[in-house]
């Protein structure tokens, strides 16, 4: 199996939430300015985010055997729903703040159909 990664996982649940159809290059540009966004962040959020991410990612052992990026993506969905609904305010703004991210970079994407592909997301 390889690395599990956790932040493309999630953003892919988070761009199928509007944009089902994304092509997978354009998802991981998105996935990409994520990442960039949580590199960019001072070690004292940084270590944080990182320490909910693995919690993230563990979380479905017990109820699936897998970890979250390995889930259907109908597991993740469901996965990351339970995190957005639950009574745990970390878990509901771990959620907001990736979808907060994800969702500028979905739509800093270039819409014209006679673009090139972007790399990367110009922010």
């Amino acid at each position: 199996m390889s690395k599990p990664d956790t932040v493309a996982a999630l953003v892919d649940v988070l761009v199928d939430e509007s944009r089902p159809g994304l092509s997978a290059s354009e998802r991981g540009v998105v996935a990409d300015y994520v990442r960039s966004t949580l590199a960019g962040m001072p070690d004292y959020f940084r270590i944080g985010f990182r320490m909910l991410a693995m919690m993230f990612e563990i979380a479905p052992l017990p109820v699936h055997g897998h970890r979250f990026s390995y889930l259907a993506p109908a597991e993740r969905q469901a996965h990351v729903q339970a995190w957005r609904r639950s009574r745990m305010g970390f878990r509901r703004s771990m959620i907001a703040f990736y979808t907060t991210f994800a969702c500028y970079g979905l739509y800093s994407l270039p819409r014209a159909q006679d673009r090139a592909p972007a790399a990367r997301i110009a922010a």
